[in-house]
């Protein structure tokens, strides 16, 4: 994205999944090369996060295939499929929850209509 000149796109590829910027969070297979590992490494200890960052982190762990997930749900099938889901990225996860919240002055859920969340 940086190459094609879309800046902010790139950044947001690099952090929506990185809450606590550190790639020891990383839940998949590095397929990287270790010249790679650490140029993203350098790029994510460098990003300033700032709300819209937070926010697509949020969307992330709420997202599923079949729509708006419950945080922990999705939380859980990430860890089904990948062997495992670090602590601190859990936790990060719903603070990031309770920080919209109280943002907005209500619940995620309801705000999106959450199907998998009973109301």
């Amino acid at each position: 994205m940086l190459s094609l000149g879309y800046d902010e796109v790139a950044k947001v590829c690099l952090t929506h999944s990185f809450n606590n910027q550190t790639m020891k969070e990383y839940i998949g297979k590095f397929d990287t090369s270790d010249v790679e590992t650490e140029q993203l490494s350098d790029a994510l200890a460098a990003a300033v996060f700032d709300e819209y960052d937070r926010l697509i982190q949020l969307c992330d762990t709420l997202a599923g295939s079949e729509g708006v997930l419950q945080m922990k749900e999705r939380m859980e099938d990430v860890r089904k499929r990948y062997g495992s889901y670090p602590k601190a990225k859990w936790d990060s996860n719903l603070r990031l929850k309770e920080h919209f919240e109280r943002k907005i002055g209500k619940d995620v859920y309801r705000l999106l209509e959450c199907k998998s969340v009973k109301l």
